[in-house]
C-alpha cells in the first residue's frame, strides 16, 4: 500500500489555472478601461457644468447651505406652531376637567 494522500502540484489542472489567470487579467484590464472612460465622462460633465453655472462652487455651496438652514428653521417653526395649536398639555386638560 504505497498510496500518497498529500497534495501535489500534479493534481492541479494547469491549463485551467492559466485560462483563469488570463481571464482575470483581461477582466481587470477591461475594468480599468471602463473606470477611465467613466472618469473622463464625469470630468467632462463637471467641466461643462462649471462653465454653465452662474456662481463659483464655493458661493453655490454657501447658497445651498443657507437654503438648507432656512428650510430647517421653517420646518421647526411649523412643527412648533402645529404642536401649540393641536396639543393640550396634561396639566391644562386636568384643570379643565375639575
Amino acid at each position: 500500500m504505497d498510496r500518497r494522500t498529500d497534495w501535489s502540484l500534479q493534481d492541479v489542472n494547469r491549463s485551467a489555472v492559466v485560462a483563469a489567470a488570463l481571464l482575470i487579467g483581461i477582466g481587470g484590464l477591461l475594468g480599468l478601461i471602463g473606470l477611465s472612460l467613466g472618469g473622463a465622462a464625469l470630468a467632462t460633465a463637471c467641466r461643462r457644468w462649471y462653465r454653465r453655472v452662474d456662481l463659483p462652487p464655493h458661493e453655490l455651496a454657501r447658497l445651498k447651505w443657507e437654503q438648507a438652514r432656512a428650510a430647517a428653521g421653517a420646518g421647526a417653526g411649523a412643527w412648533q406652531e402645529t404642536e401649540e395649536k393641536v396639543y393640550t398639555p396634561r396639566r391644562e386638560r386636568t384643570s379643565e376637567a375639575e
